[in-house]
């Protein structure tokens, strides 16, 4: 081979592999660029999803208990946030693919895990079962057996698992949670599970106005919420670090306390 020929093969390859590098470049910063179009200028985006009294409710002070806390654990570290509404499979998808810092509130779940890191507890749901108000079951014990509705939005917790394994019902699935208040309305399922804090005249009555629900007082679970941060989100261990110490500083100061108690007051007066 020609001095000539050998040079224009180095050349070549020399080219080639400054090309890939800068292609590597590029998908790198875009990525990271999606993700901290999310961080900045002392703020930060978050995602949550909608209808889930008292934790995510925009009737209520902040847009509902567990926002309140989250907004106030941000402040510590001097943060404002941007928070976007979203279905909330949507909003835990959007959180992995980096397009948003965080997400909140969810359950734990051990396929979550795989891909987020969660936050210390920022609300727990007492977790009560109800029936039509027309049916002949008294209390949890009389559902063995029975069709219980569940959403297909909410992932079933284990400690809800336990719930249906205890009673060894049928899990029927539907919609959303007001989807299933209508299936047992109607008869289709027998029972479902709420948390503790909704009040049966708040739900949906029958068409025909003349059967509602009927909550039964049992606590059956009390299920921890959590702010969750995507495993692949750039420093994302360091940003649940420092969630979780500007949340600790809530609990000692007695902010959370606080907030807990006025969240409380607020459900009990409604």
């Amino acid at each position: 081979m020609s001095l000539y020929k050998l040079h224009y093969k180095h050349k070549h390859i020399w080219t080639c592999l400054v090309m890939a590098s800068l292609l590597i470049f590029i998908v790198l910063f875009s990525n990271l660029g999606i993700a901290q179009q999310h961080v900045g200028k002392g703020k930060v985006w978050l995602a949550t999803g909608e209808g889930y009294s008292p934790f995510i409710d925009n009737k209520l002070p902040d847009g509902g208990w567990s926002t309140s806390l989250i907004k106030q654990a941000f402040n510590k570290l001097n943060l404002d946030t941007e928070i976007d509404v979203l279905p909330w499979n949507r909003a835990l998808k959007w959180t992995q693919d980096g397009r948003f810092l965080a997400a909140f509130p969810f359950v734990y779940s051990k396929q979550r895990a795989e891909h987020f890191w969660f936050s210390p507890p920022i609300n727990f749901v007492p977790v009560h079962m109800f029936v039509a108000s027309n049916s002949t079951f008294t209390s949890p014990d009389q559902l063995k057996n029975k069709r219980l509705c569940f959403p297909f939005s909410y992932s079933l917790d284990s400690l809800e698992q336990d719930i249906v394994d205890k009673y060894q019902m049928h899990i029927n699935r539907v919609k959303d949670g007001i989807g299933c208040v209508k299936h047992v309305l109607k008869g289709w399922s027998d029972a479902g599970l709420t948390n503790g804090y909704i009040h049966a005249n708040k739900l949906p009555k029958s068409e025909a106005k003349d059967i509602s629900i009927v909550i039964f007082p049992e606590q059956l679970a009390l299920i921890p919420l959590y702010l969750v941060i995507g495993k692949d989100y750039p420093n994302a261990e360091k940003w649940i670090a420092e969630f979780e110490h500007a949340f600790s500083l809530l609990v000692k100061s007695g902010e959370k306390a606080a907030t807990d108690q006025r969240f409380l007051d607020l459900i009990n007066t409604q």
